[in-house]
């Protein structure tokens, strides 16, 4: 295993740190590794609303290999963007942020209605709950992955609709923010 240059310089590393934790939401527990404040939330911004691909690889730097061995076995599934987002970017951000775990992608979502949560109130974010699809194959393990968990409603809707579908399921999160909304 060799050695990757870190994207970021040392002061933007020392300032994006990984707290990694375990949180629960409406009895679902996930794995988050970042709060989404400060340098987080505006690298993302940056990688996502001005489609700086090259930011990608900051996120997971150093954590890779942890998530592969952590989550061996496991196939990794998106939580979905709106279609227009995505066309908007050009590509889908959490598998370019995930391109380098070395764990099976499968694409098993969509969304019933496009539906974008920026700028929604919680009543608004709720009604993503119900508004996943599992559309892929059954299989053992599942890793739901998000960038932002606020609420919690994408990734309860998507757990939800993926119950019946995987024996193992597992929430993974980059980061959350601590919300007074909930």
């Amino acid at each position: 295993m060799f050695i990757k240059n870190d994207p970021l310089c040392l002061k933007c590393r020392s300032a994006l740190k990984v707290k990694r934790k375990k949180v629960q939401i409406e009895g679902i527990s996930f794995e988050t590794f970042f709060d989404y404040d400060g340098i987080f939330k505006s690298l993302l911004l940056q990688f996502k609303e001005c489609y700086d691909e090259a930011l990608a690889e900051v996120f997971l730097y150093e954590l890779s290999d942890y998530i592969f061995m952590r989550y061996q076995g496991y196939r990794i599934a998106f939580i979905p963007s709106s279609e227009k987002k995505r066309q908007q970017r050009g590509f889908d951000h959490l598998e370019k942020i995930f391109k380098e775990v070395k764990l099976k992608k499968v694409h098993c979502f969509e969304m019933k209605e496009e539906i974008t949560q920026e700028g929604k109130n919680l009543f608004e974010r709720r009604k993503m709950i119900t508004n996943y699809r599992y559309t892929g194959k059954p299989v053992k393990k599942l890793l739901i992955v998000d960038d932002v968990v606020t609420t919690g409603s994408s990734l309860i809707g998507a757990y939800t609709c993926a119950k019946p579908y995987a024996e193992k399921i597992k929430l993974l999160s980059l980061a959350y923010k601590n919300s007074s909304i909930q």
